[in-house]
Formats: structure tokens, sequence, C-alpha cells
């Protein structure tokens, strides 16, 4: 057996390829997918394909300590019991990327957070009490692909959300840093627990245009959740790691999203009250959002039944324009968000508004209440003043102020068939 074991160390050390850490200026950065590989090769053998094994003849590795790298680095390089020292064979780097393979489980985990720096003295006392990640600086995360709310650009950024968050850092005397992410319409995402796992894991201090509904404050709905990819995102970080949830807060509202009908040219003008005034046009509905449900259950049969569905996503209302179906009912914000890619449209939107909607403010993490408290602040004076709303209108928003209650109890099934 011992043979065996030396065969397949043997073969492993000649099949190993030279590893090389991804460089950062002076400082490298592990690599959890090299680290990968060098665990298949040097200790999958022993200890398991990703790392599965009874513990019964070699450890567990999904138990090591994530606290106890020096101990980890001193067992790989000086070897222990059974296990070989892999010091003159595997480079510093290489222990490196297989420490990172190991303390996140096989890339599934984010790494033990670092030490924060001590505080240096003489920070101003403002900024101590707002507690933001950065001394000084207001850090806000915004979609980059938000439409008329928020897209990157570049050099900054443009949207209601992107100019909202410049003026609150403004007013509240700090800096305006962005971390781009990515949102993507998938069935799969959860835009509430991906603003909780941002908030969660330090990445910002802000994530403009949350949802106020009950359920969607305080404590996290799961545990844990994945953020989704952002621009600062490091190198080792996967899609399937997880972060330790907290609870978070939200500001004041400073907009209402609203569903509205958007019809085409074969509208002929035609005035809109109701869903039944959809009458004669085929209409489009768009799997998986709200506007999509509430047509699936408020359409009158004979309209419902000429009706096409449809996948989410940006290309909808240009389905639309390519004259697919003739009217739709969606969130204002996606209208806004097609007239920015096309400023020609000759999509219109109707007067009618849908009972449901919902008021949007600012979230932050909930221990972070002095940050809350200046942000609620000056939102409330931008939106007596009137600035809300007029960088609302140099956006190309369309602007809805806040309605009671401000924040929403859950949205039930009962709503979606008697609210119309």
């Amino acid at each position: 057996m011992k043979l065996v074991a030396f065969a397949f160390w043997l073969l492993a050390l000649l099949a190993a390829p030279v590893a090389v850490l991804a460089s950062d200026g002076a400082n490298t950065i592990p690599d959890v997918s090299k680290g990968t590989s060098l665990y298949k090769q040097f200790c999958s053998h022993c200890h398991g394909i990703n790392m599965v094994n009874s513990g019964a003849s070699s450890f567990d590795l999904r138990k090591f300590p994530r606290d106890q790298k020096d101990r980890f680095v001193t067992s790989v390089t000086r070897g222990k019991g059974n296990m070989p020292a892999w010091g003159d064979i595997l480079l510093p780097e290489e222990v490196e990327n297989l420490w990172l393979y190991i303390v996140t489980r096989g890339g599934k985990e984010p790494p033990p957070a670092r030490a924060a720096a001590p505080e240096t003295p003489g920070k101003d006392d403002k900024e101590a009490s707002l507690g933001t990640i950065k001394e000084g600086r207001l850090t806000a995360c915004l979609p980059s692909n938000g439409g008329a709310l928020s897209r990157r650009r570049h050099q900054g950024g443009a949207g209601l959300d992107y100019v909202l968050a410049q003026a609150l850092a403004s007013r509240l005397g700090l800096g305006l840093d962005v971390v781009w992410f990515e949102s993507e319409p998938e069935e799969e995402s959860d835009p509430v627990r991906e603003t909780y796992a941002l908030l969660s894991h330090r990445i910002c201090d802000i994530v403009p245009d949350h949802p106020l509904y009950e359920s969607n404050i305080g404590e996290p709905p799961s545990q844990r959740a994945a953020p989704p990819r952002w621009d600062t995102m490091p190198q080792y970080w996967t899609q399937a790691m997880q972060v330790d949830l907290e609870p978070i807060a939200a500001t004041r509202p400073y907009r209402r999203a609203e569903l509205a009908i958007v019809v085409s040219p074969k509208a002929g003008g035609r005035r809109i009250a109701r869903l039944s005034d959809l009458e004669g046009l085929t209409v489009g509905v768009q799997q998986g959002t709200l506007g999509g449900v509430i047509l699936t259950t408020q359409l009158p049969a004979a309209i419902r039944t000429q009706s096409v569905m449809l996948p989410p996503g940006p290309q909808f209302l240009w389905r639309m324009e390519q004259g697919m179906f003739d009217a739709t009912l969606t969130d204002t914000g996606a209208y806004d968000s097609h007239r920015v890619q096309n400023r020609i449209t000759r999509l219109e939107l109707t007067g009618y508004r849908h009972p449901i909607g919902f008021n949007m403010g600012i979230a932050y993490r909930k221990s972070d209440a002095a940050l809350g408290a200046h942000l609620d602040a000056a939102l409330a004076t931008m939106l007596e003043s009137g600035e809300v709303e007029a960088i609302a209108a140099g956006e190309g928003v369309t602007w809805a102020p806040p309605r009671d209650p401000l924040i929403a109890p859950p949205l039930t099934t009962r709503d979606l068939f008697t609210m119309r």
C-alpha cells in the first residue's frame, strides 16, 4: 500500500506544472483555481477528491480550523505522521494557493476576513461616527447595467441613483466611491439577498433602490447568501462563495416604483384607464416579473388568450419595437431604461398606473445607525426642496413621490387578484 501511495505521489510530482501566482504590484494574490490543481495532484489521493473522506485514515480537511494557517503551513512543509514533508517540493506561493483552497472549502466559501487595521489617531469625529468602510468616503453599490437608474461609463457613471449618491455624499462631507456589480434578470437571482450580502460583506456602505417591504429590512431572510459579481471582486472569489448575513435598515423612500402600461403605435392613441381597455391588442407578458404575474391573473380571459409569453430582460421591449406585441404592463424604470438605449423609440408610456407599487429607499447596515440618520436627514431636505425630482428629470427617470405606508406589508396572492 505504501508503494502504491508513493507511486501516486511520484506521478503527481512528475505531472505537476509550475504554479505561478498572479501579481498585483509587489504583492502576490493567491489563486483558488491553482490551489484546486495542486490539491488534486498532491493531496486528493489521501484526503479524498474535493476533500471528501471519512476522516478514518486521513484528516478530514473540511474540518481544518480556518484560523490556524500557521499550523497548516507547518504540517505541509515539515510533514506530520505518515504525511511526507512537502517543503522541498512546493514553493511558498504554492502553499498559499493550497491553503486558499482548503480555507475556502474548495472555493465554496469566502476566506476569513482579515483583521482590520487599527484606526489612526486624530480621525475626524463626524467621519468616525458614520462608520463608513473607508475613512472619509461613502461607498455605494450600483448595478452597472441599471439603465436610467444607474449605468457605468468610461469615467464615472450616470442615472438617478448614481447622481443621488453623489449628492448625498457631498451633503455628508464625504467623497464617493462606487462599486459596480452585475444585475441580471435571472430566475435564480434574488436582489434582496444580494443586497444583504453586499452590505454584510462590507463591499459597500449603501445600496440605493431598495424596495421598502417589511420583509426586506431587519433580520436577513437566510443565514447566508452569495453577493453578485462586483468589479473589485478578489481574484480568488467564486460564484459559489456565500457570506454570513446581518440585519439591514433603510432610509425614508425617495421615489415610488410604479407599474404602467406601455403601448406601440398600433394602440392608435386610445385612452387606457384599465386593463380591459387593451382589448384588440396583443399583450406581451414578461415572465418572472411582477407585471407579468399581474397580467396573468388580472387580464380578461379574451385578452389573455391572445397574449404572448416572453422571457424577462432588456430585450423584452425591443421585441415590442419589432412588432411582436402591442402592449404590456411593466415598471416605469424598465421603460425609462429602454428609452436611454433607444432615443427614437416609438413606444409610449401611458398615464395608466396599476395600484400595486412600492417605495424605494437606500439600504445600509443596521449597525451603522449614525450613517442612516445622516442619510435620512439629507434625503428629507432634498425631497422637500424638489432636488430629488429634479435629478430624476435630468436623468430621464419617470419619478413618482413616495406614498403611505412608507414601508409596505408583504405582497400577498390575494393582492395580486384583488388590487385592480
